[in-house]
């Protein structure tokens, strides 16, 4: 006897998620630069950090529904990092206009392409291990955007500790979506000093952004539209034309969703609990490292490292060179063919100010 077919969700159709991977994530130079940046990159084991994303989307939205946004200078060598996602499922932005241009580009494009398209945005370079949670974070998410398609979501993160390198959302209690799982956004707050994060963190009210949103494709359109009609024009000149010049007529916006702030949209923030970390500082990168690997003190490649006496320090050396470290604490190296950085961990903020010193080449 033949076994019952699994049924499938007609709402399946209509969700699609946009894997955003068009920055050159400098923050973890040298090892992410413009030319190979981070989420081309195996940072966490041994599938790159995109290839990791586009499969952890397995079983809540179907293969053809995943969709990549990127810039002209790495479309090709996405297509060869994840092959199983379709070249017309690339989505590409000529150069890179600011994620509010992005946005309104890839959210065209599937509009074009199914008018009840329901989005869900995340970033190509983050490190989660629970993907249970996951799935069913972006579950309640696509629901809610079905239930209520004028109200725009996105993701919060449950913070466990103060952390002044993230975001923070703040959210209203008492105020009633119409959904177990949704709560009302009522501001964000950008990277705060440790007392503050402290306090966000003891309050219950502040909760990490991870910049994962979900929207009706037509909802957000109309929103950026209201908000700067330049958005939305120039994505559509653009799509007709292929002209950059088209492109460019976008106003250059660097917050996807801050853009929109007349209240006629409301945000809605679905708290998550699974474990997460945005790998874009070289001190995440070794704290989720260090918690993987059992000890504070993590080398890339402990057949060419040796130490003595060192901890809470990292070690990236993916050539054969030799690295040789002593009582090293809280310091991060990065050995490379053409440049090595020794770096101490509190002082990452200031790596911009030194990529603006060097020499193009090692950029």
């Amino acid at each position: 006897m033949s076994q019952p077919q699994p049924q499938t969700d007609p709402r399946d159709s209509h969700r699609y998620a946009v894997v955003v991977a068009g920055g050159a994530g400098t923050r973890l130079w040298p090892l992410s630069r413009e030319s190979l940046p981070k989420q081309m990159q195996s940072l966490m084991g041994d599938q790159t950090l995109i290839a990791e994303t586009v499969e952890r989307m397995g079983g809540v939205v179907p293969l053809e529904n995943v969709y990549i946004s990127t810039t002209a200078n790495y479309a090709a060598m996405i297509q060869e990092h994840v092959p199983q996602i379709p070249s017309e499922n690339i989505i590409v932005e000529p150069v890179a206009r600011g994620t509010a241009a992005a946005f309104a580009l890839f959210s065209l494009a599937l509009y074009e392409r199914d008018e009840s398209a329901v989005i869900f945005s995340l970033a190509s370079d983050h490190a989660i291990t629970d993907l249970e949670r996951f799935q069913e974070t972006l579950r309640h998410c696509y629901e809610f955007i079905e239930g209520h398609p004028g109200h725009l979501a996105m993701v919060g993160i449950t913070p466990t500790r103060p952390d002044t390198s993230l975001g923070y959302i703040k959210v209203r209690r008492g105020v009633g979506l119409g959904h177990p799982r949704a709560l009302s956004a009522e501001k964000f707050v950008e990277k705060p000093s440790q007392a503050v994060a402290k306090a966000y963190v003891a309050s219950g009210d502040y909760y990490w952004n991870a910049a994962y949103y979900c929207f009706s494709a037509k909802t957000l359109l109309d929103a950026y539209d209201d908000a700067d009609p330049r958005l939305v024009e120039a994505a559509r000149r653009y799509a007709k034309s292929g002209d950059v010049d088209d492109y460019l007529a976008s106003p250059e916006k660097v917050h996807e969703i801050e853009v929109i702030d007349s209240g006629k949209y409301p945000l809605a923030v679905i708290p998550a609990d699974f474990a997460w970390s945005d790998i874009g500082t070289w001190q995440t990168l070794h704290r989720v490292l260090s918690d993987l690997a059992g000890g504070s003190l993590v080398a890339s490649d402990s057949t060419h490292h040796f130490d003595v006496g060192s901890s809470n320090s990292l070690v990236v050396n993916p050539g054969e060179r030799v690295v040789a470290t002593v009582g090293l604490e809280n310091i991060v190296v990065v050995s490379l063919d053409d440049v090595v950085l020794v770096l101490n961990k509190d002082e990452s903020e200031k790596l911009p100010e030194l990529l603006e010193i060097l020499p193009t080449r090692y950029r």
